[in-house]
């Protein structure tokens, strides 16, 4: 081939070379836009944005929760599908794909549950690495009490964070069970309730502890899934913290959004806050009554204070939103574990465990010791000064280190404990070591301290207002029977068994409960107290003039009971059955006192020991003119009739029988008769 069609030749090749070249020009450069366009898409979709807004707009009480949180710096996905390769976070975000069917057609659950966490090694390690030593932290907690002064306290504690390994750190304190293995199985799928643990200790020995209260079973243990502790076992809402109200507005308060001068503050914004909204609009119209309810009740504060109520108002809107979610029947209170179970004051967290009820087969609890994982914690009023905390807790002595140490003490406190702890008076104002509120003014309801040790004797009613070491004196298992405690006044007092008369209402003034008296007690005798009867411990016969001295050596007979019942003793009536003389008329009106004076016997049951006649009174016997029915207007008898039948002039024969019986009765009236007559007539006639 000549040079010339060559060259022709090479001509008719160079735009296919062209063509060529502009083709990988322009494929390169779609590849790189597309490269470009997919990284950004990729960046878009692993933000904060495309997760709050796009994808998990379905439960947007979380993006809020995100935002107030410790990581409000890291993105979703550092947490949710780790710190991993970008193939393999491509292949993580692909298992997502599932959830796209829920989000488009609405198939989902309020409050929504995260299905897929990574494990913690490929999120929460990568930035807090459990081997690096983390050492001690001092807290200052700040509290407002719902009063009107809003009175401020303060707790200050050491947090015991531990960290490091065995061989070359402090594997104590709170990370001691990242140290060590700790594994466990829950009862319910978010980890509320953990009925039984294993724990594999520094030096190789496994110890395994059952919930003595609800236990599993060997088969349902070995059934059940168990699982190793990690670190989102305890910070398991690190992420998305939703606080109670009484921590949002402690929290307002300290940061100046609300301000403490108002009186009765914390009260009113607590009420508004916690109560029950149906929807989150109605607890917004709801916490706009903060000046009406002002107005109210305290009206000269409403019109001194009139700037911090509105700023009040303001705030309890934008809490509200933190508390009453958009989704009707989700609230705060739909995430039970505020601020994840690490603590123990608004959740259970580390009281799932450590609760003195998981024993292991040789009696032992789990270690519930608060100084395991802070200091005690001191508690100071507004005015006092940042409390000396030690940095060491020193030599303790061997009971200290029990692991039912907790549920011990309380029996155990004697003088001893004075060389370190001064004066035992337990109690909740701060006034002693013992008196500390942030230990025995708080109430732990998931911690059963009696569970490794049942009382014997239910503390009920006095029993439980009564400090255990006032009974125990420092011995675990006393006797439990009442005369170790209460000291009868004698021996054998009323009796062997304290029960038979004793209750735990109130042990002065006792009730005959379970015991049959020998006398029924009613009436006043029911009122008496055992002591008015039973004087230093005598053993009584029953009698009543053991209890009741009568004023004379015989009174009116041996026989108490035949006048005096227990409704009354004073001014008792003899039953009419037992007096010698019928008491009927005005005989049963009588007191006993007007015929039996100074309590004497009448020596004889005739009329005139009692009444005296007149001068001059007819002779004969009283009941042949007077009947009981009355004895001053009586009328003279009949002879062989009834003595309550009066005479008549008709039958004036009978008068003879007591005037004049040697005399004969003319038939004339008037001044014949009264010729007749004696100087008694008087006492029975009247003139006319």
């Amino acid at each position: 081939m000549s040079e010339t069609e060559k060259a022709k030749r090479r001509m008719l090749k160079r735009p296919a070379a062209r063509r060529t070249l502009l083709i990988g020009v322009v494929f390169v450069a779609g590849f790189v836009v597309l490269a470009v366009i997919g990284t950004l898409v990729w960046e878009w979709s692993n933000s904060v944005a495309f997760c709050a807004n796009v994808c998990h707009d379905v439960h947007p009480e979380e993006p809020v929760a995100y935002e107030n949180s410790y990581h409000a710096r890291v993105r979703c996905t550092e947490c949710h599908m780790s710190r991993v390769g970008t193939l393999y976070n491509m292949y993580l975000k692909t298992s997502h794909m599932t959830h796209l069917f829920s989000v488009a057609f609405g198939r989902y659950e309020h409050p929504t549950e995260a299905e897929t966490m990574r494990p913690v090694d490929e999120s929460c390690e990568l930035c807090h690495w459990p081997p690096a030593f983390h050492g001690d932290t001092v807290r200052e907690i700040t509290h407002y009490e719902s009063d009107e002064q809003n009175t401020q306290t303060r707790t200050y504690l050491i947090l015991k964070t531990g960290g490091g390994q065995q061989g070359n750190g402090p594997g104590y304190g709170i990370h001691w069970h990242i140290e060590n293995q700790v594994e466990y199985i829950a009862a319910e799928v978010d980890g509320e309730s953990i009925p039984w643990v294993r724990a594999t200790f520094p030096d190789g020995t496994v110890v395994e502890y059952n919930d003595i209260i609800s236990p599993l079973s060997a088969s349902e243990i070995e059934q059940a899934e168990v699982e190793v502790m990690e670190c989102i076992d305890c910070h398991n809402r690190v992420g998305h913290p939703f606080p109670s109200p009484d921590l949002l507005i402690d929290l307002a308060i300290e940061e100046g959004q609300l301000s403490a001068d108002l009186p009765f503050l914390k009260r009113e914004m607590l009420a508004l806050l916690s109560a029950e909204y149906a929807t989150q609009e109605e607890g917004i119209e709801a916490v706009h009554t903060v000046r009406e309810r002002y107005e109210e009740e305290h009206p000269e504060i409403a019109a001194q204070y009139v700037d911090q109520i509105d700023q009040a108002a303001e705030v309890a809107e934008e809490l509200i939103t933190r508390l009453v979610f958009e989704n009707e029947g989700v609230t705060w209170e739909s995430f039970p574990n505020e601020n994840g179970h690490g603590g123990h004051s608004a959740s259970v967290g580390c009281f799932r465990c450590h609760d003195g009820k998981h024993l292991s087969e040789d009696g032992e609890s789990i270690r519930l010791h608060c100084n395991i994982c802070h200091s005690i914690p001191v508690v100071v009023g507004p005015e006092e000064l940042v409390p000396e905390l030690p940095v060491s807790t020193g030599l303790e002595p061997p009971s200290h280190l029990e692991s039912n140490f907790v549920a011990d003490h309380r029996f155990q406190a004697s003088d001893a404990c004075e060389g370190c702890h001064g004066e035992i008076l337990f109690g909740t104002d701060d006034s002693s070591f013992c008196a500390n509120s942030a230990c025995h003014g708080q109430a732990w309801p998931s911690v059963e301290l009696d569970a490794a040790f049942p009382h014997p004797i239910e503390l009920e009613n006095r029993h439980a207002e009564v400090w255990c070491h006032n009974c125990h004196e420092g011995i675990e298992r006393p006797a439990f029977e009442c005369a170790n405690c209460h000291e009868p006044p004698m021996e054998p007092h009323f009796g062997e068994n304290c029960e038979g008369c004793h209750t735990t209402e109130g042990f002065e003034l006792a009730s005959v409960t379970g015991f049959q008296h020998p006398v029924e007690l009613v009436g006043v005798h029911a009122e008496l107290t055992c002591t008015a009867c039973h004087t230093a411990g005598e053993t009584l016969t029953y009698e009543c003039a053991a209890c009741h001295e009568p004023p004379g050596d015989t009174h009116f007979g041996d026989t108490c009971e035949d006048c005096h019942t227990p409704e009354g003793f004073a001014g008792a009536p003899l039953p009419p059955a037992m007096h010698p003389v019928p008491l009927v008329g005005a005989h049963q009106r009588a007191t006993c006192a007007i015929c039996h004076a100074d309590g004497e016997r009448v020596p004889e049951y005739i009329c005139s020991n009692c009444h005296i006649p007149p001068e001059n009174h007819l002779p004969g016997e009283c009941d042949d003119c007077h009947s009981p029915d009355g004895w001053i207007e009586s009328v003279a008898p009949i002879v062989g009739v009834s003595p309550a039948i009066p005479h008549t002039l008709e039958l004036r024969d009978n008068c003879l029988l007591c005037h004049d019986p040697e005399s004969q009765v003319r038939p004339a009236r008037a001044s014949t008769h009264a010729e007749r007559i004696n100087e008694q007539c008087g006492l029975c006639h009247k003139p006319e």
